[in-house]
């Protein structure tokens, strides 16, 4: 095993306090009707993704179906992203920047927003690992068939094809966090509260920290 761990976080509700699927319907709903309905049952299904009711797949699935998504929304999201940092990774980001070789960010979302919103934190863009969109014939976007983490075991399997060096902590707030635990793709699962606590999530993990502090705190 190497010296010192790999570092593996979610990106969702744990790098960023919110949820991006949930922001993307916020801008692609914008002044529908059906504006807060839709919301609504968008915020439903990403909560079922999350504490395991609903395979992530279907969740992806089900929430962009519900939108029209088109490329030029994704800019507004990035920025929208990165004014939502988790309170305390923004206040340590020069703590993971400075530790930029050893962490990776693996994600149910999307590359398309998920790396440029990685980069604003000073971590690499090629340690990212996340599902991707493709056009439609009509000109909109869709997940690729072809996305790594868009099954529930993804981001175990993603993790050990990249050949991370061992220890691994995963950091992540959600069921496919703890799932790279299940499937032995790290050694520890560390259950990230600060922004949201999953008691599904909580009691499978590790270990509970509440900020990134208490989080870099954790050995293998």
């Amino acid at each position: 095993m190497s010296a010192q761990p790999t570092w593996i976080f979610d990106f969702d509700s744990t790098l960023v306090r919110v949820e991006a699927l949930d922001e993307l319907a916020d801008i692609a709903l914008h002044g529908r009707a059906d504006h807060a309905a839709l919301l609504t049952r968008i915020k439903h299904i990403t909560n079922q993704g999350m504490e395991g009711a609903m395979t992530i797949e279907k969740s992806l699935r089900q929430r962009l179906d519900l939108l029209a998504l088109d490329a030029r929304m994704l800019p507004a999201l990035v920025e929208r992203l990165c004014a939502n940092f988790t309170d305390s990774v923004w206040r340590g980001r020069q703590r993971l920047s400075d530790m930029r070789d050893r962490v990776w960010v693996v994600s149910g979302g999307c590359r398309e927003w998920v790396a440029p919103v990685v980069e604003r934190l000073g971590l690499r863009t090629d340690h990212v690992m996340a599902n991707w969109l493709r056009p439609r014939a009509d000109g909109l976007l869709e997940l690729d068939p072809a996305s790594p983490c868009a099954v529930d075991s993804g981001k175990a399997t993603a993790i050990d094809a990249a050949g991370l060096p061992r220890p691994r902590l995963m950091v992540g707030d959600g069921m496919t966090d703890w799932r790279v635990r299940e499937h032995g793709a790290c050694e520890r699962f560390i259950c990230f509260t600060e922004v949201v606590r999953r008691e599904a999530v909580v009691t499978r993990a590790d270990v509970v920290a509440d900020c990134l502090d208490a989080a870099l705190a954790v050995r293998p």
